[in-house]
């Protein structure tokens, strides 16, 4: 007995997967680059140029990988919180409404205003006077045990 002939269809584009034809249809991305910013709103991350990922995993040859490793440990940067007591002069006291203000410069001679009670980086502000301003700082000893102690800085350049 013969079997009965089945007339052939023409193949249509469904026999085609869609995978396949997906990828036929778009032509390859170029390597992109794609700008990230911090999530952080802080004032050095606003000057900050944003960071740039290369999207094939291999870091731009551009970007310096070293990270600043001042204050480590203390999220530290700028600012008041970040001025270690060691490293600041007092340059002049004023007296405001609110109360005494010192003047006092870092090691790069920029200038921070600081009240009584202002957080330092190791210590905070205890008393300003006419011609002094007193810390109270948190130091460790040789083995690591914690001591506080007060430091006073004068006025360095004498009044004329």
């Amino acid at each position: 007995m013969a079997a009965p002939k089945v007339a052939a269809q023409p193949a249509t584009k469904a026999a085609v997967p869609k995978a396949k034809a997906a990828a036929v249809r778009k032509p390859a991305q170029p390597k992109q680059k794609i700008a990230v910013e911090d999530k952080k709103k802080t004032r050095d991350a606003k000057e900050q140029a944003p960071k740039v990922i290369n999207l094939t995993g291999r870091r731009d040859p551009f970007v310096s990988p070293v990270v600043n490793r001042s204050m480590v440990g203390s999220g530290c940067s700028t600012g008041k919180r970040c001025l270690a007591i060691d490293q600041i002069n007092l340059k002049g006291v004023v007296k405001a409404d609110a109360g005494m203000i010192a003047v006092v410069v870092n090691t790069m001679n920029k200038a921070y205003f600081l009240r009584e009670k202002d957080p330092v980086f190791n210590g905070y502000v205890v008393k300003i006077t006419g011609d002094s301003i007193i810390f109270k700082e948190t130091v460790q000893d040789k083995l690591g045990k914690p001591f506080t102690r007060e430091v006073t800085k004068k006025i360095t350049t004498p009044a004329v």
